[in-house]
């Protein structure tokens, strides 16, 4: 059956915002050249070190509004998150005698349709024609017609049996995309062993067409249609006889779009599609339209869909960074819109002079340069300004007595208790969570969480944390985590980085359930929850707590264990009891530490990443969030025991959709905050590497290596007899960038 007959009725979707007919990818730069008629791939960058599979990218989507979806798709075709097998196009030869002369052809297409993710797990992607337009402008390619369809079939190693889903509304869902991706994914590797994966393709979808029937023969109230075509039985018969009933903006399940080569051969010259469709001594070669379609000879006038211009639109924001003093790093995104587009990027709002390029990059980084980072583009469409990313350089190193990057399954090394009013164990504990293809909503706009600030670009994996949204009862709940067999006293300082994630928008509109707080603390037993439950009978340690949405009594909490019953909120006590600086999210202090610049909701940490520190030094506890001080007050209670993690739930409410609601966790550290004496230089003299420690004579110290913060390896043991005291790193210059401290022996200062 047609397309129009088989749904009963043209589906129109409401009015949505026009897409790019070219547009600038950041920061992969991409330059499309006149491809040679003999080239047979595709004009893509690698596949991108973390970008989604087709089944993470089907999650993504499947929320988002036309419009949304499809910048995200352009984005991900652009950015080179196709399968490898789609890159390498077949060529197809064909010929016709017109007019009395024979002509051959050569044309190149895609294996398949136009799919995003991996060889292994991929996902075909409806789309309509305006973005399937788009795609081919960038690309150099155009989509196929009829007649290429049928030769395309013609010529396919791997000829599939379609197949229908039935009708309904839900048809232009992603959800039944996905459905009818793994029904097509299933018969496709009954044919892998004889055809593997990038053997021409027919059979699984019908396509999205170039045709005379875009602007002629139009039905009655779709003066703008996509045309389509194809979706062959194993017989050859076409399920969907050439069709224009639907509008520009229609895209179900069963559309799929074939990029062909816009560079082709014709009788051995190089030539194009596009001049063959619009010759009319050639055109018969791809098209075999005529009088039924309002043409004649195959005749195409205009072989290309009408697509309007778009202002910039950022895809993916840049990212929070920190880093040490002269490290290298750069601040990039993914950005939509027709070309030419000029960046500008700005520190702390002025414009940084020179720095025009679609990345900003660093080397040698210094204090100075520290600060917030947006960029604006603008093209004669409109403008766009991203959101603020901070640029952290840190210069208060301090040995590190624990860490944890996180990325890593360390749940062994790891205690975990939960709690829970109803008694039943409502949490999960996600340990090696790749949180890098988790969607969150900022301001009605999807994105993907970005690698945290203390880890490298593409390095996405850390703790999720969730509680009170696994089962039908709304109890208030928690979890805590401590890592086995670490105690710590004196003065030391807890540093991670945290993004908690909300259901809703701003404030949490748009959404019902509980507000949820991430906890953290220190001097713990390590063996009990630890949270601000109705009744226990016991807490022990010093702990804070912060939400992401703020609306609560009380945003930012403190508490302080009590080894025979209920904690005490030390938030309650009072500014002057409890040290917070104020327990609101609308107090200055948060509205200027989280503006609306950077934060969905201004006052509030969340739905961005924020850098966390809980200090002791001289039994004085500080509370630190991206280097701000918000809370400090005396401690004598408990001075010395274990750290802590964890989520908790003071409402009896579940979180909808429970989904968004969680904490995640990275690159844990405890630093060791002991005085030091003196400096530990680096000196170069004959070829070697000699460290340089200033000491007192009699003093023994362990000089240590490492090359990330974390492991520490002795390299001798020596005894000053003199100041400053020397020491030769063996093979020194060929070890490689690395990390030097020395620790006095008997004594507690670390020098590095």
């Amino acid at each position: 059956m047609t397309e129009g007959r088989s749904e009963g009725k043209r589906r129109v979707w409401g009015p949505h915002g026009p897409f790019s007919t070219r547009a600038l990818l950041l920061p992969a730069v991409l330059l499309v050249m006149a491809v040679s008629a003999r080239g047979q791939t595709l004009p893509l960058p690698p596949r991108p070190v973390g970008a989604p599979s087709g089944t993470q990218f089907i999650n993504l989507i499947t929320p988002l509004a036309l419009t949304e979806r499809e910048h995200w798709i352009y984005a991900q075709v652009i950015s080179g998150n196709v399968p490898d097998f789609l890159r390498v196009l077949v060529p197809i030869h064909v010929n016709a005698v017109i007019g009395g002369t024979a002509h051959t052809a050569t044309f190149y297409a895609a294996p398949d349709y136009v799919a995003i993710g991996t060889d292994a797990d991929y996902f075909l992607e409806p789309m309509t024609p305006l973005l399937a337009q788009r795609l081919c402008d960038r690309l150099g390619c155009t989509p196929p017609t009829r007649k290429m369809v049928n030769q395309i079939w013609t010529n396919a190693a791997v000829k599939l049996n379609p197949q229908p889903i039935p009708p309904s509304g839900a048809m232009i869902t992603v959800p039944v995309f996905a459905d009818h991706n793994t029904m097509v994914w299933t018969q496709r590797a009954t044919f892998t062993s004889s055809f593997p994966l990038g053997a021409l393709v027919s059979g699984d979808k019908k396509d999205v067409v170039i045709s005379t029937l875009i602007y002629s023969n139009l039905h009655s109230g779709v003066p703008k249609p996509v045309v389509i075509y194809g979706w062959h039985y194993t017989s050859g018969d076409p399920i969907q006889p050439l069709y224009n009933g639907h509008e520009e903006t229609y895209a179900d399940y069963s559309h799929g779009l074939r990029l062909v080569q816009n560079a082709m051969t014709v009788d051995g010259a190089p030539n194009t599609v596009t001049n063959v469709l619009t010759s009319p001594i050639l055109a018969a070669l791809l098209s075999d339209e005529g009088p039924t379609e309002s043409t004649t000879s195959g005749l195409i006038r205009v072989p290309r869909y009408t697509v309007a211009p778009v202002a910039p639109t950022i895809i993916t924001q840049p990212r929070t960074q920190a880093v040490l003093p002269g490290a290298s790093a750069s601040f990039q995104l993914l950005a939509a819109g027709d070309s030419p587009i000029t960046c500008q990027w700005r520190l702390n709002g002025a414009s940084i002079f020179g720095a025009t390029n679609a990345t900003l990059a660093f080397t040698n980084l210094q204090l100075a340069q520290a600060g917030g980072y947006t960029v604006v583009l603008t093209n004669v469409a409109g403008a766009a300004t991203s959101r603020v990313a901070f640029l952290r350089v840190n210069t208060n190193l301090h040995a590190l007595s624990f860490g944890d990057n996180l990325d890593g399954n360390s749940s062994a090394d790891w205690s975990l208790f939960w709690g829970a009013a109803d008694g039943l164990p409502d949490y999960t504990a996600d340990w090696a969570f790749d949180y890098g293809a988790t969607p969150y909503t900022f301001n009605g706009v999807t994105g993907v969480i970005p690698p945290a600030p203390n880890s490298p670009d593409g390095s996405t994996k850390g703790l999720r944390l969730t509680v009170n949204n696994n089962d039908a009862n709304a109890a208030t709940a928690a979890v805590n985590v401590y890592p086995k067999g670490q105690w710590f006293s004196g003065d030391f300082a807890v540093k991670f980085d945290m993004w908690i994630n909300y259901p809703g928008s701003a404030g949490g509109i748009n959404s019902t359930g509980s507000t949820e707080h991430a906890i953290f603390g220190l001097n713990h037993l390590g063996t009990q929850v630890n949270w601000a439950a109705p009744a226990v009978a016991s807490s022990d340690g010093v702990w804070f707590a912060v939400d992401g949405e703020g609306g609560t009594s009380e945003d930012y909490r403190g508490y302080r264990g009590n080894l025979s019953g209920l904690p005490t909120d030390l938030t309650a006590l009072g500014a002057g009891a409890s040290g917070m600086s104020a327990s609101n999210n609308n107090a200055a202090i948060y509205q200027n530490l989280f503006p609306a610049s950077g934060f969905e909701t201004a006052g509030s940490p969340g739905k961005n990443w924020v850098e966390v520190e809980l200090r002791q030094t001289n039994n004085v506890l500080s509370w630190l969030l991206d280097g701000t001080l918000v809370a400090q007050r005396p401690n004598t209670a408990f001075t010395s025991g274990n750290i802590m993690l964890g989520y908790m739930d003071l409402f009896s409410s579940i979180a909808n959709p429970p989904e968004d609601a969680f904490v995640l966790f990275d690159n844990l550290r405890v630093e060791d905050l002991r005085p030091r004496v003196g400096s530990l230089t680096v000196a170069a003299g004959d070829g070697q590497v000699r460290l340089l420690l200033a000491a007192v004579v009699g003093q023994t110290w362990q000089m240590q290596t490492s090359t990330n913060l974390m492991d520490w390896s002795p390299l001798s043991t020596l005894t000053a007899s003199n100041a400053p005291l020397g020491f030769i790193v063996a093979d020194g210059p060929n070890l490689g960038p690395r990390f030097y401290r020395a620790h006095l022996v008997g004594g507690c200062e670390t020098k590095k």
